[in-house]
């Protein structure tokens, strides 16, 4: 017997794979800042691309280190320097054509002086990999052989079709409030970008979002030099695509690639924002797969050959904002806090259980905060344990669930030793479902005929099998069986008599 065969086209999400990579240097003072008298604290942006290969992700990349230090002349002073690293990590199904996205931050940096012009540091990148990958599911088709006796199956099957990507440049003039005081001069900067929708319209994607970015100043207010902005900075794009179906579900994805902040001469009440945002928006479609599940001969014994394929494919996703809680304790090594001046934090989520329209968070906030005492100014870092829930329209109890938050803004209230810390973040959730499909793969002919039954027999149904399933053993058809049993249907119930002629 010679059997055709066709490919059913879909693609299968590999699990998230969270991976780390040791980073250590030397940071050099420029020549133009003042001796480094004591270090208040070190903050780290990661950037990374990412390359799939056979079964592994190769990762190139950067951190750019702030440093916030006092000077030997007593002034609050901050420099930037960058450390290149390359990583690779095993990725289970990757392989050329996998989209990949890589999005990594910094942790658990230790730093010391090695003098007065060089600060060693060391740190830890957690990168989270994800990615997609395209897979052709192999199966046979019938090609109208009259004793062949075939039972096909229909199952929606996910399938990105197309992929923009597109690079969206900002540039901003960001007002500070008129609560706080001028600028003087940036210390440090940090950003993420949020996707708030994205829709087709003819031939283009929109995709809006914001841009999330907190800043420590040096003010012109000489009784609180230290201030700390959140703001948010709202942006659109376009990306022009020729290949939309109305039909389509668009997913996107945004990335931070460059970003600078920086006062404005001669204005202190605005600071300049410059920024590179790398958005990457995927039209998805769900296509209805038909493909054969089962057969049999009427004349000969087969033998059929099965497979059993699962695909984890994305179910729903979003951006939402939730808040959480927290305590702080400084240690007894430590002067008591006076005013918190600024507040960093990095959530890490360590679990994610899924309800219905809702998912429960649990993990991790890395801090570290700058405040003054009695004693001066002081810096102190560590991790809290902190829960969320988060709301989120089509979740479901059954959902596998990624997710990953930034902090939008941290208010850290208290004097003393004990603190109270209000968390407002962004989540940004992936709810996802393993889709399998049962289906034949080979059929060979052993040329040997069926043994089938003479005159009339009675058959006593277990009630779980199918009409399909009892056509099958007797050589016979489904409909066959249905003729000569009206009250029959697709399935038998226990003890269900039925006639096979």
């Amino acid at each position: 017997m010679k059997v055709q065969k066709t490919s059913l086209q879909t693609e299968t999400a590999g699990r998230e794979v969270l991976s780390e990579s040791l980073i250590e240097g030397r940071l050099p003072l420029p020549a133009e800042k003042a001796d480094i008298d004591r270090i208040l604290f070190i903050q780290g942006r990661a950037h990374v691309g990412a390359e799939p290969t056979d079964g592994r992700i190769f990762m190139d990349g950067s951190v750019v280190f702030s440093v916030v230090y006092i000077s030997n002349n007593g002034d609050i002073e901050a420099f930037d320097a960058s450390s290149p690293f390359r990583h690779s990590e095993e990725m289970p199904g990757a392989g050329p054509g996998m989209n990949v996205l890589a999005k990594g931050n910094v942790r658990d940096i230790e730093y010391s002086a090695d003098d007065s012009r060089t600060v060693y540091v060391k740190g830890i990148v957690s990168i989270s990999l994800r990615g997609a990958m395209p897979r052709s599911i192999e199966t046979v088709v019938n090609d109208g052989q009259p004793d062949l006796q075939v039972k096909v199956a229909r199952q929606p099957l996910a399938v990105t079709r197309d992929l923009k990507r597109d690079t969206l440049t900002l540039r901003e003039d960001v007002r500070i409030p008129q609560s706080m005081p001028m600028a003087v001069r940036i210390l440090f900067s940090d950003a993420y970008p949020v996707i708030r929708s994205v829709h087709a319209e003819d031939t283009k994607i929109i995709v809006e979002g914001e841009l999330k970015i907190t800043s420590l100043y040096i003010s012109e207010d000489r009784g609180a030099p230290l201030q700390q902005l959140n703001e948010t900075v709202p942006f659109g794009q376009i990306i022009p695509s020729d290949n939309i179906d109305p039909n389509d579900a668009i997913v996107a994805d945004a990335n931070l690639m460059d970003f600078t902040l920086s006062t404005v001469e001669d204005a202190g009440d605005i600071l300049r924002l410059n920024a590179r945002v790398n958005l990457v928006c995927g039209m998805r479609a769900m296509q209805d797969a038909e493909f054969m599940e089962d057969a049999y001969s009427l004349s000969n014994r087969l033998n059929v050959s099965y497979a059993d394929q699962s695909c984890r494919q994305l179910r729903q996703w979003g951006n939402v904002r939730t808040s959480a809680r927290s305590n702080i304790t400084i240690p007894a090594t430590q002067p008591g806090v006076s005013r918190v001046v600024c507040f960093k934090a990095t959530p890490v989520i360590l679990a994610a259980r899924p309800g219905d329209g809702r998912v429960y968070l649990e993990g991790l906030i890395m801090f570290t905060m700058c405040y003054t005492s009695p004693d001066g100014m002081y810096s102190h870092s560590g991790e809290v344990p902190f829960e969320a829930e988060t709301l989120l329209d089509g979740i479901t109890a059954s959902d596998e669930i990624e997710a990953a938050a930034d902090v939008e803004s941290a208010i850290c209230e208290g004097t003393g030793r004990d603190l109270s810390v209000k968390l407002m973040m962004d989540v940004a959730l992936r709810a996802y479902i393993e889709v399998g499909v049962h289906l034949v793969t080979d059929i060979k002919d052993t040329e040997e005929p069926n043994v089938r039954k003479s005159g009339i027999t009675i058959y006593f149904a277990d009630g779980g099998e199918s009409t399909w399933d009892i056509a099958k053993r007797y050589a016979t058809t489904p409909d066959n069986i249905k003729k000569f049993n009206p009250e029959i249907g697709d399935s038998t119930v226990p003890g269900q008599k039925v006639l096979i002629f």
